[in-house]
């Protein structure tokens, strides 16, 4: 939604302008998904960490934090179609320590949400259930 709303790709966006402008547009553009009715929201990592986005989010709806190792997610940078702006010009060793990193300052931002599921081995019918239940709620 990003790169539609402000015609810039997230690498570009990093590369040119720098985070903190680029978590200010993700910021906006979380609000205005919010908005919608009848949407699904899956956010980059940042996202719930910046400001009080993660309170917005369960205001807004069911939040589902889908936990994974440092080892997977560094994994997946590093074999990654897509390089990330964070995570340019590093080694497998320097994606994983930096993933690490990032995700001890960024876990208790993902501990608020409503629930978790364990990313590596993920059950789409625990997923559903979920779905489900805040449905009904």
């Amino acid at each position: 939604m990003v790169e539609e709303k402000y015609h810039i790709s997230v690498y570009d966006c990093f590369e040119k302008y720098g985070e903190e402008v680029f978590r200010k547009l993700e910021y906006r553009t979380l609000i205005e998904a919010l908005n919608q009715e009848n949407v699904v929201v899956a956010t980059g990592g940042g996202t719930p960490c910046y400001l009080d986005a993660m309170e917005i989010i369960n205001q807004s709806g069911c939040s589902i934090y889908v936990e994974m190792s440092p080892k997977s997610l560094a994994t997946r940078l590093f074999h990654a179609k897509i390089i990330r702006p964070l995570t340019k010009s590093k080694t497998e060793e320097e994606i994983f320590e930096f993933v690490a990193k990032q995700l001890a300052i960024r876990k208790p931002f993902y501990k608020k949400a409503q629930y978790t599921i364990k990313g590596e081995d993920v059950d789409i019918r625990e997923v559903v259930d979920i779905f489900f239940k805040t449905i009904r709620a």
